[in-house]
């Protein structure tokens, strides 16, 4: 039985060395990893080549906005207020209403009529959109 005991004692001890020298090595493994000095001079040349691609695209995105993506500033329209639209409606529809229908074909007339419609229906929904926007934009501000 003493045997035994003695035995026992002995694989925990030669237990205990192994995990420490386990230990020991998973320890340098971690310093090794961490030090980013030496992680520099190894991996410098890929972090480098990563950051002038990076660079190089980024300058290239630049270079083609600036020459094809953007329209000259004469070109890009500001998007109209509601008054606005709804004077061009009223503009639209009295020179509709102001020519002769009675020389025009039925077909003329029709297609008039179906403009004037839709006319009117396009500045409901612009007007719907506009005060909805306004709406959860005023919301927006007072919550933040």
């Amino acid at each position: 039985m003493g045997q035994a005991v003695d035995q026992a004692r002995q694989e925990r001890d030669l237990t205990r060395v192994a995990l420490e020298a386990d230990i020991d090595k998973l320890e340098r493994r971690i310093r090794h990893e961490l030090d980013w000095k030496a992680r520099l001079r190894r991996d410098g040349p890929q972090i480098a080549a990563i950051a002038g691609a990076v660079v190089i695209v980024a300058v290239g995105v630049v270079v083609l906005r600036a020459r094809f993506g953007r329209k000259p500033a004469a070109v890009v329209e500001a998007t109209p207020s509601l008054d606005e639209l709804a004077r061009q409606v009223r503009e639209l529809r009295t020179e509709l209403h102001g020519k002769g229908d009675e020389s025009r074909p039925l077909w003329m007339k029709l297609a008039i009529r179906g403009a004037t419609a839709g006319a009117a229906a396009g500045a409901s929904m612009a007007a719907r959109r506009y005060a909805q926007r306004a709406g959860a934009e005023s919301e927006h501000a007072t919550a933040g």
